[in-house]
């Protein structure tokens, strides 16, 4: 069997390498692909497993981004997510999220009363199913041949992900969609165009993908989380001695380790700033034995930018420490750092799940800054609710630090908590049968099957060249201004900002030099009028001069006058002499 994997970029191959060497174990091919280039070490994944595993090859594949009609396209995807998350069901973390990239048009039809979500929902995926598909992508296809797509990045709207699912229907090759992570159903997304199968964690990811994507029942398979099956059986690359030198804690000391979420929008105050007031309050704490705690921090790879200009080293046995866990060395340091841990805190990130599965306990505590991204979010209610929930919450940080206290009097005893939630979120099938395995048997289940016809791409096709060519106006003039999203706005707005001020300095500095042409030109005048004053003014000398002289010497020979001549002193007055 040949695999096409795609993926927004090569990093989301993590979540997915136990498949793909696996895949390759089998003695199937497998083909890496990546829409973006990215900084978080997956194109080093990618030649690993290129180089490692038998069959497996990558690349990067082609970009539509010149397509004429691909930006509409794009921005009616995210458009759509906005109309769908208009409804009560929904977040209001979502809604802003999605709103500020929605287009102007799709805000408007929104509101309108005659309109609404509801029907400019269903126009978005009309107008979807009338985008073209891109011949450049079906030759992509028809080059590697493959008889499974995996998608797994479907879930973000600016990826090429929804476009390859239309080339592989034009080449009905069944397509396989591979949900990436454990919120991505509920807070990306919308999977309006149906894959033959749809491969998820658990029965809450199943009812998602029914309930709120209007997937068919029958499309969805259970696998569990094949991405966390490495921490089940894994065990620490060193002793805590050596590990707390690595990092640079005390190793007499227990510590709890502080994982940094992807919060977006960033909240205010940020995390850093939160963690630490934090790690403040616990040096306070009247329990001894926390206040001498030690504490990882450990940041999150995609929010690096958010601790410049924060720093922990005030803070005795408080240490800064991981980066992405995508090759040997990171995962021995991240498993390390949560296998030693007493505890592991956060606001919500996919490591509690990887907390349970070590069997730390995992605590968290709820402000009024950070509520829309913790009680109000769909995805955060899990981590309370499902088989009792996984999370000790608190509403304050007394509290939370009673929490603290009793979670690291367990000396790194399992907590049963976790037990439950891991049998019904993590591995559905039982603690001890993992989950990759069951991902391949789905993707060779995949291949068998017959490829599922979507009639709904075929319908209205007539309308097809009027909707390209409206689409193809997105880029400029109305058009443009009707598909800006808030953000193109505020950018539009700053570059007529930007432009009235270059025309302002660009007016300041041509009348800077009119000015400086205009005085430069005075001065020329001025000193022709200077000159031209002086030549008539030694010409108005010399002829009164030449006329002086010529006057005397008249009088002088007509003897009317003897005295001296002009230019004669001293002459004329030895002449006069001699002659008296």
């Amino acid at each position: 069997m040949r695999v096409l994997f795609a993926a927004l970029h090569l990093a989301h191959f993590r979540n997915f390498e136990s498949v793909i060497r696996e895949l390759s174990a089998r003695g199937h091919a497998v083909h890496l692909t990546g829409d973006e280039p990215e900084s978080l070490g997956g194109r080093e994944l990618a030649e690993r497993l290129a180089q490692e595993c038998p069959g497996v090859t990558w690349d990067l594949l082609p970009s539509i981004e010149q397509e004429p009609w691909y930006d509409a396209a794009r921005r009616m995807r995210v458009a759509l997510d906005y109309a769908r998350v208009l409804g009560p069901d929904y977040p209001d973390k979502l809604r802003r999220r999605t709103e500020e990239r929605a287009p102007r048009v799709v805000r408007w039809s929104s509101r309108l009363p005659a309109i609404g979500p509801r029907l400019t929902r269903a126009a978005l995926m009309r107008f979807e199913r009338l985008m073209p598909t891109s011949e450049r992508l079906v030759e992509y296809l028809r080059s590697h041949r493959p008889d499974v797509l995996v998608l797994a990045s479907l879930t973000y709207s600016r990826s090429q992900q929804l476009d390859l699912l239309k080339a592989a229907r034009t080449l009905k090759i069944p397509v396989a969609a591979a949900i990436l992570s454990w919120d991505h159903l509920s807070s990306k997304a919308l999977l309006h165009m149906a894959p033959d199968s749809v491969i998820v964690w658990n029965e809450v990811q199943k009812d998602e993908a029914i309930r709120m994507h209007g997937l068919p029942g029958d499309r969805i398979m259970l696998t569990g989380a094949q991405c966390y099956d490495q921490w089940f059986t894994r065990t620490p690359a060193r002793s805590i001695e050596a590990f707390c030198r690595t990092v640079g804690l005390r190793p007499d000391k227990p510590f709890v380790l502080w994982v940094h979420s992807a919060l977006s929008p960033t909240p205010d105050p940020p995390e850093p700033i939160l963690v630490t007031r934090w790690i403040e309050a616990l040096r306070r704490s009247a329990d001894p034995r926390l206040r001498e705690m030690g504490v990882l921090v450990r940041p999150h790879p995609e929010r690096l930018k958010e601790w410049a200009g924060v720093s922990l080293d005030r803070f005795e046995n408080v240490a800064f420490y991981g980066r992405n866990p995508i090759d040997a060395d990171a995962k021995d340091d991240y498993f390390d750092s949560l296998y030693y841990s007493r505890a592991v805190i956060g606001l919500v990130t996919s490591a509690f799940l990887e907390a349970a599965i070590v069997g730390r306990p995992v605590l968290t505590f709820t402000l009024p800054e950070y509520r829309m991204h913790q009680e109000e979010m769909i995805h955060f209610r899990y981590l309370m609710n499902v088989e009792g929930g996984l999370l000790r919450m608190a509403a304050d940080l007394d509290e939370h630090f009673r929490q603290l206290s009793e979670a690291v009097a367990l000396d790194g005893a399992r907590d049963e908590r976790n037990r439950r939630f891991l049998r019904a979120f993590i591995r559905p099938e039982g603690l001890e049968r993992p989950a990759t395995p069951a991902f391949v048997d789905a993707l060779e289940r995949v291949q068998r099957d017959d490829v599922r016809v979507d009639p709904s791409l075929a319908r209205g096709s007539w309308l097809r060249p009027v909707v390209v060519a409206a689409a193809s106006w997105s880029r400029t003039g109305l058009g443009r201004w009707l598909m800006n999203d808030k953000r193109d706005d505020a950018w539009d707005d700053h570059e007529a900002t930007t432009q009235r001020s270059l025309m302002s300095r660009r007016e300041a500095k041509s009348q800077r030099q009119r000015e400086k042409v205009r005085r430069r030109e005075w001065r020329q005048r001025r000193d022709a009028a200077m000159a031209f004053g002086k030549e008539v003014k030694s010409a108005m000398r010399k002829a009164r001069h030449r006329t002086a002289i010529s006057v005397y010497r008249a009088l002088y020979v007509t003897r009317i006058w003897r005295g001296e001549l002009p230019g004669t002193q001293g002459r004329g007055g030895s002449a006069a002499g001699k002659e008296s």
